[in-house]
């Protein structure tokens, strides 16, 4: 098993890249000239050989979503934090023996062995564990290492919760694989709830500039079409990142003339918490500075398209419309 890494000691670059794969299968600011680095540097990372095939493997169940075909399975690893939570809300979570090295909630989730990285988990390690399901989410970089191990005679379901509507689908997909349908409706239904309640404190609510950036070397902001991009929305800013990509880098000269009333700094890895101040200070003319109003944000359930994002929904407007919170 590989030795789990913290997340806050990841350099920034592979900090976002990771965030926008895991979320969106794609990567930030170059698009697919930064996933096509991801993926070269995955080609060049010599590939764990498959053990040859057991009999015992032979008559595993085929890849693919068979759920209510198959028999229940009772040993699941997650390649995905989301995806690690997202078991553990349904009550599965004795039933998961790995996860991967970011899956760091709930507490139980990390006292399991990890099997690597979402991006490039290590076959052998999740083959040695005889899963009878893996579950991850879709990444350019773990594709080879999932068809290995259905090769190999493994079961292994890919989620894909791209945008905001697609977390309920995946959330309720992952509940059919564990054999628990009824409890991801219960699951579905208490996110909604929990949404919906922080949209009506949010009703009639003006429209607030804000800027949200998930680094500052370069500065990379979190673009409309993104999954955060629909959460801002969803929480009452006005998003005044460039319309054209996802992950669009900024000038300095940019962020003054968008002017922001809010400022939401994720950045994250080798920037947190360096020099974040300094860096806005010098900004004076910026009505978020000028105001007080430029917030570290270092949660990571707001990357994680699963349960607890109502949460982070919550979060987030708080900080766009604090006054609805009194």
């Amino acid at each position: 098993m590989t030795t789990r890494r913290r997340a806050g000691l990841v350099p920034v670059t592979l900090a976002v890249v990771a965030l926008a794969v895991a979320v969106l299968g794609r990567a930030p600011g170059a698009g697919a000239g930064v996933a096509a680095r991801a993926a070269t540097v995955t080609a060049a990372t010599p590939a764990t050989p498959a053990p040859a095939r057991t009999k015992e493997a032979a008559t595993r169940v085929p890849a693919g979503d068979a759920a209510g075909k198959a028999a229940v399975p009772q040993r699941i690893v997650s390649l995905a934090p989301a995806v690690t939570e997202t078991l553990f809300a349904l009550g599965v979570g004795e039933r998961v023996v790995a996860v991967s090295d970011f899956c760091d909630y709930p507490a139980a989730a990390r006292r399991l062995p990890s099997v690597g990285s979402f991006l490039s988990p290590s076959v052998e390690a999740v083959l040695g564990l005889e899963p009878d399901l893996v579950i991850g989410n879709e990444s350019p970089g773990n594709r080879p290492a999932v068809e290995t191990l259905r090769r190999a005679g493994l079961r292994v379901a890919i989620v894909r919760p791209r945008r905001l509507a697609d977390v309920p689908k995946a959330t309720r997909r992952i509940a059919r694989l564990v054999g628990e349908p009824e409890a991801g409706e219960r699951l579905v239904a208490r996110m909604e709830r929990d949404m919906e309640a922080v949209r009506a404190r949010l009703a009639g609510a003006p429209r607030r500039r804000t800027l949200m950036v998930v680094g500052r070397e370069p500065l990379v902001a979190v673009g409309h079409g993104s999954f955060l991009g629909e959460l801002l929305d969803e929480a009452g800013a006005e998003n005044v990142a460039p319309a054209d990509g996802l992950w669009p880098r900024l000038g300095i000269e940019s962020v003054i003339a968008a002017d922001p009333e809010v400022v939401i700094d994720s950045s994250m890895g080798s920037e947190e918490g360096r020099g974040g101040s300094a860096f806005w200070e010098r900004l004076g003319s910026v009505a978020a500075v000028r105001a007080g109003r430029v917030h570290p944000f270092r949660s990571y359930r707001v990357l994680r398209p699963g349960p607890r994002l109502p949460g982070a929904f919550a979060d987030l407007a708080r900080l766009i419309h604090p006054e609805r919170w009194p």
